[in-house]
């Protein structure tokens, strides 16, 4: 194999001036990298590491060969010639490492090209090895590497294993490398001389069992999609998601006696990029006409996760006004990563508190109550809807809409399992609704409102239009979107 390494000539010999003038550009190209890119010279310093490992685990395994095989002309032994097999691949990886370490730099493609050869002279060592066999045995041997063979190639089909039509799932693997295993041990026991009597039988027999393996894995074949997707809507682009209207998503209840609970899992893979907008709206039925109303989940684009509820500020009931209370402080609660969101919210105030309208609201965040507890006391602050219905806000995610129907405050990234009760959850149903565990989401649970999952096991999904678990309420998917696999999804 031909070290291919992208640094001037490693070869022994090389002249000891080239060296040093290497040896002087390395030390002040690597003063250049930790002025201006120390992410870079970080990332280089790993994949020089890795590779350096990898090298000299190759390295190691071709010594080992070549210490432990036996040489000689007796049937079993390698003859003398064959070390040379090996020790020139070792010369070469022993220039490859010596590379590495003076700072040279190798891709994952060449390293990848390393191995494959060291595989491929380990086959070359072996195949070299003294045998007293008949034609007939060296024949049965031949053809059982060959089924071997067949299988190891099938196995290495990376395009061959996945969940997609026509794969075969991962987990089938077992059943060949099983078979693999099988011939391997057969061959070696012809080659040995352990099997001293090699028949057709006996050949046929293996081969039969090869061709159970395979047959195994045929059965698996995938004959339809079996991936999970998740719905990315790309908010900054004009996507979003139209749940039309319905007063169930904003009246709970009679006025001044609402409870109701929003969750949904939400992935921020872009906050929102229009200039003068502060939020990234995740569900929204909220407007400004006339006054407040409704209420708005979102994240203030800096990991501020609270919902804005429509009020009364003063007895009366008067002055509406808009509360946003409830909200947990971090740098990256929902960018690039599933958050589970929920908030809780019930106009006599929740339970477990001193009195019945201490504390009327506050969000959870990965099945944990967050933020900080917000004593209200006043009985005339409660949740205001009346607008909303009104004037038929529609509900939106991905975004919220202005008092003429626009978008504002969008975001790109994905969100799934949304659930609107109208009801205030307890504590304990959300932490199992975050572990998976409820079994309350049904269609027929008279406190659920709506709920969509947004995340699909099949065939990829093409319709626009979905209807809800409860099969009231349709969501309409607009501009730009797009479902992808779940093990592209970044945070998973």
């Amino acid at each position: 194999m031909k070290a291919l390494i992208t640094k001037p000539s490693l070869r022994p010999g090389a002249a000891k001036k080239g060296l040093f003038i290497l040896t002087l550009f390395s030390f002040v190209f690597s003063l250049v990298l930790l002025q201006g890119c120390n992410s870079e010279t970080k990332d280089l310093g790993f994949m020089t590491t890795t590779n350096l490992s990898s090298l000299q685990t190759q390295r190691d395994n071709l010594d080992a060969l070549l210490n432990s095989a036996k040489y000689g002309t007796a049937p079993g032994t390698y003859p003398e010639n064959s070390k040379e097999i090996l020790t020139k691949e070792i010369q070469t990886l022993d220039e490859l490492i010596a590379g590495l370490k003076s700072g040279a730099s190798m891709s994952k493609e060449e390293l990848a090209g390393y191995i494959t050869t060291v595989n491929q002279v380990i086959d070359q060592f072996k195949e070299s090895r003294l045998y007293n066999l008949s034609e007939e045995a060296r024949s049965y041997a031949n053809m059982l590497k060959a089924k071997a063979k067949q299988f190891d190639n099938l196995l290495k089909d990376n395009t061959s294993w996945g969940n997609h039509k026509g794969q075969y799932p991962v987990e089938s693997k077992a059943y060949l490398e099983t078979a693999i295993a099988a011939l391997d041990n057969l061959v070696e026991n012809i080659l040995s001389g352990a099997i001293t009597n090699m028949t057709q039988a006996l050949y046929q027999d293996a081969i039969q069992s090869a061709d159970q393996a395979m047959q195994k894995v045929e059965a698996t074949k995938w004959a339809e999609d079996n991936i999970t997707w998740n719905l990315f809507v790309d908010g900054n682009k004009g996507g979003y998601i139209d749940f039309g209207y319905s007063p169930d998503y904003v009246q709970f209840g009679q006025d001044a006696n609402q409870a109701f609970t929003i969750e949904l899992w939400v992935n921020v893979t872009e906050y929102c990029a229009e200039p003068g907008q502060d939020n990234s709206t995740f569900l929204s039925t909220i407007t400004k006409k006339d006054y407040w109303s409704g209420w708005r989940a979102q994240d203030r684009n800096k990991g501020l996760l609270r919902t804005m509820v429509a009020h009364w500020e003063d007895n009366g009931p008067a002055n509406p006004k808009e509360w946003e209370p409830g909200w947990k402080k971090s740098d990256n609660w929902t960018q690039n990563r599933w958050t589970h969101y929920a908030f809780l919210f019930r106009d006599k105030g929740l339970p477990g508190f001193d009195t019945p309208t201490d504390v009327k609201c506050y969000s959870m965040v990965d099945g944990q109550r967050q933020g900080e507890i917000i004593r209200v006391g006043e009985p005339w602050r409660t949740y205001i809807e009346d607008n909303s219905v009104k004037y038929q806000v529609h509900m939106t995610g991905f975004c919220g809409l202005d008092e003429n129907g626009n978008r504002q405050e969008a975001f790109s990234g994905y969100i799934k399992k949304i659930r609107i009760w109208k009801t205030n959850r307890t504590e304990e149903q959300i932490r199992n609704d975050y572990l998976d565990l409820s079994t309350d989401v049904t269609a027929d649970n008279p406190d659920l409102v709506a709920a969509w999952d947004f995340e699909k096991k099949g065939n990829k999904p093409t319709e626009t239009e979905i209807k809800d678990l409860t099969g009231r309420h349709t969501a309409t998917l607009k501009g730009t979107f797009k479902w992808v696999e779940s093990s592209d999804v970044p945070g998973q």
